[in-house]
């Protein structure tokens, strides 16, 4: 690697934030009868909150609607890691280097590592909280260096904007611009990336080949497994299924120990592809973390009773992350009555499921590493040795 040290912004460098925040900003404005468009929006965000505030003339009151909206971690579009991000720190920190976080936000930043399962890469952090001079002053940056004994020339700030380098540069470390968004500036960094795989080749960091080939290998055995769930337990529209699903298990680690939403997305996509254009909602369980809550579409949660959890890869599971991203109006419920389940990676769903429950042995045996298990429901017999039963319910 080219440094030892580095040294990251969080919102548009960890964390593609700003569609999120510009969300909030416009929905404040249109509350305010103010225009704009997306892209002017855009721009003055990048700059600062402050220079969106000062473009739209924004009383305390509008600029606290926007603030309070922007808060809220369910406004959409989500706020989320940008692809890579998880494989360029971990690799930093496998070839010896060591990972800082420089922020202006408070504490959100921190919760938001933590759900996404990325504090443990962070050898240290500055955020709000500790009152430094904003940026470009180089304070912060130069108590990173000064308390965890690291050389200037050793260091590496990266950031989306020309004040993350600069206090980078006034501190004597290099500087990384990361163009997350189109907006035209100069820049005195001497590094420059637009994603993840570009920034990792500028700094010298090794990754690891892209999990192209196990995602298309889930997606197609999932997607077969559905097909195979469907004909098996003779599901029509309007019916449910209950799915559990590891992606540790996926990757074949130990579930729970290495959650990744793009495998659980590959499996969430295979399954939709069956699915939805038969009219089949997925209710996708939740790790015991949220207490095998459900993410169901909102159609589907009729008679359910809902709860507020919002789930995240480390506190839910990356497959109920998946369902929350990808579903056009997910609620969360405790319970629901299923009509059929698919267990992928040992999640463990009866508790989700009608009574009777019938295992099924479906020609998918396993999703990625993970063994998958199969029930479909059948209505209880009632009566006894004189009574007839309806073979279409067996």
């Amino acid at each position: 690697m080219n440094y030892q040290a580095f040294i990251w912004d969080f919102d548009g460098t960890l964390f593609d934030s700003y569609p999120h925040i510009a969300a909030a900003l416009e929905a404040a404005l249109d509350a305010a009868g103010t225009p704009y468009t997306h892209e002017e929006a855009m721009a003055a965000l990048v700059v600062h909150f402050q220079k969106a505030r000062e473009r739209y003339g924004m009383s305390d009151a509008q600029y606290e609607d926007f603030t309070a909206r922007q808060r809220n971690p369910a406004l959409r579009p989500l706020i989320e890691p940008f692809p890579g991000t998880a494989d360029v720190l971990r690799a930093i920190c496998e070839a010896g280097g060591r990972n800082f976080l420089y922020t202006h936000r408070g504490a959100s930043s921190g919760a938001y590592l933590r759900a996404w399962g990325l504090a443990k890469y962070f050898a240290g952090s500055v955020d709000a909280t500790m009152h430094f001079p904003s940026k470009p002053a180089p304070d912060a940056v130069q108590y990173i260096l000064s308390n965890y004994g690291i050389r200037a020339e050793d260091a590496v700030m990266i950031g989306d904007r020309e004040i993350d380098v600069l206090a980078g540069i006034n501190a004597g470390t290099a500087g990384c611009l990361f163009v997350s968004h189109p907006v035209a500036r100069g820049t005195a960094a001497q590094h420059t990336a637009a994603d993840m795989c570009s920034l990792a080749r500028a700094l010298g960091v090794e990754l690891p080949p892209p999990p192209d080939a196990l995602c298309a290998q889930i997606r197609a055995e999932a997607a077969e497994a559905a097909r195979a769930l469907c004909a098996a337990a003779r599901l029509r529209a309007g019916d449910l299924v209950a799915v559990g699903c590891s992606s540790s298990e996926m990757a074949g680690e130990k579930i729970g120990s290495d959650s990744s939403p793009i495998l659980a997305e590959a499996a969430l996509e295979g399954l939709a592809s069956v699915f939805a254009p038969a009219g089949i909602g997925i209710a996708a369980q939740c790790c015991e973390h949220l207490n095998r809550a459900l993410v169901v579409e909102r159609a589907f949660a009729a008679g359910y009773e809902r709860v507020n959890a919002m789930p995240m890869p480390k506190a839910g599971g990356g497959f109920a992350y998946a369902a929350f991203k990808r579903f056009s109006d997910p609620v969360l419920v405790r319970h629901v009555r299923a009509d059929a389940g698919l267990d992928i990676g040992g999640t463990l769903i009866g508790m989700h499921l009608k009574e009777v429950a019938v295992p099924l042995r479906l020609p998918v045996r396993t999703v990625g590493a993970a063994p998958l298990a199969a029930a479909r429901v059948r209505a209880p017999f009632v009566g006894g040795e004189r009574a007839l039963y309806d073979a279409d319910l067996l």
